[in-house]
């Protein structure tokens, strides 16, 4: 009897690896972006669900020096290095839109605020946009 060319779990290895690569390319939570970099004309930002960031579903405490560094022109390396991955499944080639999931510590000792971050991403794969979906969250990065 001919054994198959792909054994059974390479075959479903396979599968799984294909599904993976196709989920970032869903664009039903996708905002509508420019070329460059801007939310289109009478577009609002979409956000993702907090509850479905899978891989670090708390967020992260970002460095807020490094937060205030995040600007327009920036390459995703840089952005990386800075802030870390995105916290959903965007992936990194041809995506031009990350979100994060920040804790940030306004000072005078209040409470911790979960916020949501979102970077836009120009046709060259710069930043050319950053959005906070809460004010507050806006106000408490920029008093570094």
């Amino acid at each position: 009897m001919k054994k198959p060319v792909f054994g059974g779990s390479l075959r479903y290895l396979l599968l799984a690896a294909a599904g993976a690569a196709l989920m970032g390319c869903g664009t039903s939570r996708l905002s509508k972006i420019t070329d460059d970099g801007h939310l289109a004309e009478q577009a609002s930002p979409t956000w993702p669900s907090i509850e479905h960031n899978g891989w670090q579903p708390e967020g992260s405490v970002p460095n807020l020096e490094n937060l205030a560094k995040v600007q327009p022109g920036l390459s995703k390396e840089q952005v990386y290095g800075l802030i870390g991955r995105p916290h959903f499944a965007e992936g990194m080639v041809g995506v031009r839109e990350w979100d994060y999931v920040l804790n940030l510590s306004p000072k005078g000792g209040e409470q911790a605020r979960v916020c949501q971050y979102k970077l836009l991403f120009d046709k060259r794969m710069k930043v050319a946009s950053v959005i906070w979906r809460q004010e507050s969250c806006a106000d408490i990065a920029a008093a570094v």
